[in-house]
């Protein structure tokens, strides 16, 4: 009877395990099958080791259209604690700093001159700067501006008369490319896309423009993502599109990088190592919120962010607010597109964005 009470006792045991493990080993198959996947374009940075490093990529002189000298320009920006600048004159390039002295006004700037002597510097000659000296990188750029407007950087092209025929050129030239303010033209999100897809150095476009002149840059952007993500990117940057003092110091990225050169520029401006930020009063106003951290659980499904001066934080999708505050978890939104990008809004109506995160949905 003791035998047979054990074997009794012990096969229910048997039977029930014999169930109970394949179950579980089901469970975690099902559940490793739909993990969410989120690509993270802040994956390889040391939030308390990397340097947070304040940027302006579209900026003129009187090389062009603006109101002062390349070298009034660069001493306003340094002024501001900018460590990245790129000049961005209209098909010209204004570089090195270190040979300003050997450029010269264009036609306009001396018209002007010549007619509104207030509104320009004194003098037409032009100084040279040490961007090393001054603790600040250099970015080589110009304006391409015979067709829609973007921002040539690394390269020393100057314009030609098609999107096509720009970006080519830039590329033969190892350059790197960023679309300015869309909202000033009528092109469909169609025609954004095809560009995007076909040429990888078009990294980037301007959702700010000096200040905040074209709002439905944000919708272009989000109906691009839409298409593209999460396969291609489109990184947002907010430039200050500078032509006079008073537009100056708005609009700002923030490259976050191991070290201040210009190779890691270049890498973080192509691989999303950014944020954006604009201050409506300038530095006058409040500033903007700070990103101190973001954190990215996969096996969670979660994004949070640890940010200092902001009041709320949006997360969109598909042009969509889908949840506000400093953590998301894709397994609670009730719907989702292939990206989600985090808006963080502090006083005076400052606004500092994330790049998007990738997502592949289970």
């Amino acid at each position: 009877m003791r035998s047979t009470f054990r074997h009794s006792r012990w096969l229910p045991r048997f039977m029930a395990r014999a169930v109970v493990v394949p179950l579980l080993l089901l469970l975690a198959f099902a559940h490793c099958a739909a993990a969410w996947t989120i690509d993270n374009p802040y994956e390889i940075v040391d939030w308390e080791a990397y340097g947070q490093y304040k940027a302006n990529f579209h900026t003129h002189t009187t090389h062009s259209d603006g109101r002062m000298h390349p070298h009034t320009v660069v001493d306003e920006y340094h002024a501001l604690d900018y460590s990245i600048l790129a000049i961005t004159d209209h098909n010209a390039v204004t570089y090195p700093w270190t040979a300003f002295s050997e450029l010269s006004m264009s036609e306009l700037s001396v018209s002007r001159m010549e007619e509104a002597p207030r509104t320009m510097p004194e003098t037409t000659e032009y100084e040279n700067r040490d961007p090393e000296a001054l603790g600040m990188i250099a970015v080589q750029g110009n304006e391409l501006s015979r067709h829609h407007h973007m921002g040539s950087f690394f390269s020393d092209h100057d314009g030609t008369t098609t999107e096509e025929e720009s970006l080519e050129a830039t590329a033969a030239k190892n350059g790197i490319t960023m679309l300015y303010h869309p909202g000033r033209y009528d092109r469909p999100v169609e025609w954004y896309v095809d560009l995007y897809d076909r040429y990888d150095h078009l990294f980037g476009l301007e959702v700010y423009n000096s200040g905040d002149r074209y709002p439905g840059d944000r919708e272009l952007w989000d109906a691009i993502l839409q298409e593209t993500m999460p396969e291609r990117p489109v990184w947002g940057y907010s430039n200050d599109d500078m032509h006079s003092l008073m537009a100056l110091g708005r609009n700002w990225n923030v490259l976050l990088l191991p070290g201040l050169t210009t190779e890691w520029v270049r890498y973080g401006m192509l691989n999303g190592l950014s944020y954006f930020s604009f201050a409506p009063r300038g530095q006058r106003g409040a500033p903007p919120p700070v990103i101190e951290a973001i954190h990215v659980d996969q096996e969670n499904a979660t994004i949070e962010i640890k940010a200092t001066g902001y009041e709320t934080i949006h997360w969109i999708s598909s042009g969509e607010k889908v949840h506000e505050g400093s953590k998301v978890d894709l397994n609670a939104l009730e719907t989702v597109g292939p990206y989600i990008r985090a808006k963080l809004h502090g006083e005076e109506d400052s606004v500092t964005g994330t790049q998007p995160f990738g997502i592949r949905k289970p």
